[in-house]
């Protein structure tokens, strides 16, 4: 009788056909509040692809008007709004930028932080430890600016004076022809040049070789600032923060409190002042020495009993010279040795 009522209140409350052929009351919308709840869920289903079927940039899913591209760079999946079509392949706009600027250092320094913190995370490079700008710039050589041919310094200089970031955005650059690595050598030739020492090589391969050895480094290492750098207290203030957080943590000065550029140029000015002083004092210590060596060296010429008169007497039989001649003849023992003095004899020094 119970199971007879439920059904009825089931049916007149809204489990009939009526109610599921009516909007917002069918299967997708979850259960009506006097449904069972078995089966049913009041959160969408969510498939384990479903993060691959969306755009990295713009974040739509896939559908047969918005296909799906994989950039030839990142090697992740784009839109066509969202990527670009270069010689046949599909590029993203992150990757595409920053191979325009064929990964230059002054042009990579002109990108937005946002651009260069997206490109590292395309590639999963953690970005974390980066607290400046200067920072993802050399993580994104680190990983990718020593694989590109550098470009002619001409060009270089052209596009500083000219480019700038809005350009980079619009205008499309095209990649650097990648010179192609140097076939290994058979072993018939390296036999052949091990079995004539004797040839000299020719110029073009003594000028090649030449070339490779004098070219420098991709990326240089860079200098870190110290406050041996400065000239006055006043160049500090062109100094940037990641410079100052040098100076600080040369000196092994805490600044983790400091959340403004001037406390650090505060901590800065304060250490540059301490270290003047600490250096004008050591200076003033070692005049001050030699002015006490100075002092002590004319202290040994005179007498050790009335520290008045010059020594000018010997005293017999032991021959110490401690003594002036007037106290040389009250002394009845050597002040040092305790020998009976016999008679102190004066003496002249040259």
């Amino acid at each position: 009788m119970w199971a007879s009522c439920c059904g009825l209140l089931n049916e007149v409350m809204g489990t009939g056909t009526v109610r599921a052929q009516q909007p917002g009351f069918g299967a997708g919308a979850g259960p009506f509040r006097f449904a069972p709840s078995a089966g049913y869920s009041t959160y969408p289903p969510t498939s384990a692809g479903s993060a691959g079927q969306l755009c990295k940039a713009c974040g739509l899913a896939f559908s047969v008007f918005r296909r799906k591209h994989i950039c030839c760079d990142c090697k992740k999946s784009f839109c066509a709004l969202c990527s670009v079509l270069q010689e046949n392949l599909r590029c993203c706009m992150t990757c595409h930028l920053l191979r325009g600027t064929a990964f230059q250092r002054p042009r990579l320094m002109r990108l937005r932080v946002k651009d260069l913190r997206q490109y590292l995370l395309l590639r999963n490079i953690s970005t974390d430890t980066c607290r400046e700008k200067e920072d993802l710039v050399d993580l994104v050589l680190c990983h990718r600016g020593t694989r590109e041919s550098p470009r002619p310094e001409e060009e270089e200089d052209e596009d500083e004076g000219g480019d700038d970031t809005d350009s980079l955005h619009s205008l499309p650059h095209s990649l650097p022809a990648a010179s192609p690595p140097p076939a290994p050598r058979s072993a018939s030739q390296q036999s052949g040049l091990s079995a004539s020492p004797g040839d000299a090589p020719s110029p073009s391969d003594s000028s090649g070789t030449s070339s490779q050895v004098r070219r420098p480094p991709a990326t240089q290492r860079r200098i870190r600032a110290s406050l041996s750098d400065l000239d006055n207290e006043e160049a500090i203030e062109n100094l940037s923060v990641r410079q100052l957080k040098e100076i600080l943590a040369r000196n092994f000065v805490n600044y983790s409190g400091c959340c403004e550029k001037w406390e650090l140029l505060e901590r800065v000015h304060r250490l540059y002042r301490e270290n003047e002083q600490n250096r004008k004092s050591m200076e003033n210590v070692s005049i001050t020495a030699d002015g006490v060596k100075a002092q002590l060296a004319a202290d040994e010429n005179l007498c050790r009993i009335c520290m008045d008169a010059f020594i000018d007497c010997v005293l017999l039989e032991c021959g110490h010279m401690v003594t002036c001649t007037k106290c040389g003849k009250r002394m009845s023992e050597c002040p040092i040795c305790r020998q009976y003095v016999v008679r102190a004899v004066h003496v002249f020094k040259s």
